[in-house]
């Protein structure tokens, strides 16, 4: 009973230890840009829509494409507080994107994200996600939802069909 209380005490202590150790980016919020883009699924050009994001401390730019067509392309300005929980989550992307396996080859259909953070014109993180047979990208969308709020995602993203 001692050794089984032990063990688990002392996994614990293990596994907080490297949630501990896996880094933060600290970022200086004035010199960060956060470069988002999502692919969807493989479907019909007219129901296809595809977009990538890029968003400083000023400003956040979408283009939307279907298969590399460009649909449509929107500026928005940046608020502060958005810029302020933007660069919060980037900084915690490197402990909520560790169980983030690389994508598979032959996952077909799925649609997949990926995520670009530059400090000063230096890329600090990158990391895609395929969300196919049951994978996640939910921390990288969680992180750009806070930038996708400034645009009519329903309305940039809507089809003809």
């Amino acid at each position: 009973m001692r050794r089984r209380i032990a063990f688990t005490v002392m996994a614990a202590v293990c596994i907080g230890l490297v949630a501990a150790c896996t880094p933060t980016l600290e970022l200086d919020p004035a010199e960060t840009t956060v470069e988002y883009s999502f692919r969807d699924n493989s479907v019909p050009p007219r129901y296809h829509r595809s977009y990538i994001i890029q968003a400083s401390e000023t400003e956040a730019s979408i283009t939307v494409d279907s298969y590399g067509d460009v649909l449509r392309q929107e500026t928005a300005a940046m608020p502060a507080e958005t810029w302020a929980k933007v660069i919060g989550m980037a900084g915690t992307l490197p402990q909520r994107t560790q169980d983030i396996a690389a994508p598979k080859p032959g996952c077909a259909g799925g649609s997949a994200s990926r995520i670009i953070i530059r400090d000063g014109g230096k890329e600090r993180y990158s990391k895609s996600a395929e969300n196919c047979g049951g994978r996640t990208d939910a921390p990288l969308t969680d992180t750009a939802a806070a930038i996708e709020g400034l645009f009519d995602m329903d309305d940039l993203l809507k089809t003809d069909g």
